[in-house]
């Protein structure tokens, strides 16, 4: 049987140490238990690993998002490498509750972190796993942007191709800042309409800005539209968004 790691116990108490300040918004105390050198990884879809920069960013957006957190661990753990030796490193399996600034949605965020340090006892290595997506979904406020294509008679399926195609709709979910995209039509009135999430208003001005002077799917579907150009009409910004 292994013996513990002689540095897990003070490893521990860092760890938790850093959620508490975590609970009270205590960015400084935070940045004082840090490893300039961290390498971090969160559970955003596709996100490549952080450095501190990033992470002590991610940190604070933390703190604005949400007021009352507090971390209900159902156990910690202690850590191994890939030989299964105990290293020193911690783990730890809880839930994160609190309330979202701006909906004032109640958080209730079940999830895995773990934690590595360096010889200084500083954190230098953080990740977790939870549903990001799910938690987003569930209580932040959302950036929708409504655009609706009024089609000419005859011609909606020259759009859907044109919609359709790599360099149209799918190009358009995968530009940086679109969260979802999707798209419905109402073939009574020859329209289509396209409902899309976006991380901020700023990120589909960015988007905009790049399609009308720099890409050609708008002015390849304008001959089909009705009034031209004026057959397309976006809703954006948008404010106040509520779910019931």
């Amino acid at each position: 049987m292994q013996q513990q790691h002689p540095d897990y116990a003070k490893n521990l108490e860092t760890a938790k140490k850093l959620f508490q300040l975590h609970e009270l918004e205590d960015y400084d105390g935070q940045a004082a238990l840090i490893s300039k050198d961290i390498v971090a990884e969160t559970s955003l879809y596709g996100s490549e690993k952080m450095g501190y920069d990033e992470f002590m960013a991610n940190i604070k957006g933390y703190h604005m998002a949400f007021d009352n957190v507090k971390y209900t661990p159902e156990v910690w753990l202690p850590g191994s490498d890939t030989l299964g030796n105990l290293n020193g490193s911690v783990r730890t399996y809880g839930v994160w509750t609190g309330t979202q600034v701006q909906t004032k949605k109640e958080l209730s965020l079940k999830g895995y972190w773990y934690f590595g340090f360096d010889e200084d006892g500083l954190l230098n290595a953080q990740g977790d796993y939870f549903d990001f997506g799910g938690m987003v979904d569930a209580v932040y406020p959302k950036n929708l942007v409504i655009v609706s294509l009024d089609i000419k008679e005859g011609k909606l399926d020259n759009v859907l191709e044109i919609l359709n195609s790599e360099g149209g709709l799918p190009t358009t979910r995968a530009y940086e800042g679109c969260l979802s995209l999707e798209m419905t039509i109402n073939e009574n009135s020859n329209t289509i309409w396209v409902v899309g999430e976006w991380a901020t208003n700023d990120h589909y001005a960015a988007y905009l800005k790049w399609r009308q002077t720099e890409d050609t799917v708008i002015g390849a579907m304008v001959p089909f539209l009705k009034g031209g150009a004026d057959g397309i009409n976006i809703v954006h910004p948008n404010t106040g968004y509520q779910s019931f």
